[in-house]
């Protein structure tokens, strides 16, 4: 990528006198929610693997009550559809089209079946990205400094969130599949109208656009670096 050298100095010059503008109130509002984001997340992650713990830990047995979550189970999300989904047309002008989807629910099963420990492995997934990514932006604002903002420990640290975000992907599309396969004995048991299809409702949306961008901004990144060097050794 070829980024002029005039060009990226009067970038630095412009983004100096920003942040010295700034950073009187911005900087440190944006610092100090970012350390209160990390510290929130480490408390979630915390708090839900002790109580996936203690559920893993107890054994409970049935009868529970029917309009309460059962103690030592997990939900697992499912969706089903009629065989023959028809489209409702409106009689009105101009007509409107309705065109039935899916039905969506909450499958619970025990947290230790391997749907239970799947889905609680998906979760301490998304919490342990989160919090790492919310340490490395705090790391970051502590480290980055005004009159030099392009730094190879910043560079690293963006290109460590970009492999983060696409490692979540990979690991919560594998888990998936996992869980749709364990998933599919228990539906031997379930019967529904209408001859329903049930499955687990998944839905690969892990952050791997935002990894992908990440890891260009990091090259970039990295270029400022050199071309900052360049302008400091000129000097």
């Amino acid at each position: 990528m070829n980024i002029d050298k005039n060009s990226f100095l009067c970038f630095i010059n412009q983004l100096s006198t920003h942040m010295e503008t700034n950073s009187h109130w911005v900087f440190p509002t944006v610092k100090g929610l970012v350390t209160i984001f990390y510290y929130l997340m480490l408390a979630v992650l915390i708090l839900f693997a002790a109580k996936s713990g203690l559920k893993l830990l107890q054994a409970q047995a049935g009868p529970f009550p029917l309009d309460q979550e059962h103690p030592n189970y997990v939900s697992v999300p499912v969706a089903w559809a009629p065989a023959s989904d028809k489209t409702i047309v409106t009689t009105g002008q101009p007509p409107l089209f309705l065109t039935p989807q899916k039905q969506t629910g909450q499958l619970q099963v025990p947290i230790r079946s391997s749907p239970g420990l799947l889905m609680s492995l998906l979760g301490i997934v998304g919490l342990v990205t989160a919090t790492w990514m919310f340490l490395l932006l705090r790391q970051i604002f502590r480290s980055v400094q005004i009159q030099s903002p392009f730094q190879a420990a910043i560079a690293r640290r963006i290109t460590t969130m970009g492999f983060l975000f696409l490692g979540q992907t990979a690991i919560e599309a594998l888990l998936k599949l996992v869980l749709w396969q364990q998933t599919r004995p228990y539906f031997n048991h379930i019967r529904l109208a209408n001859q329903a299809s049930l499955s687990v409702d998944i839905q690969l949306d892990g952050p791997w656009l935002l990894g992908l961008i990440l890891l260009a901004l990091a090259q970039v990144y990295q270029r400022g670096i050199e071309l900052q060097l360049e302008n400091e050794l000129t000097v």
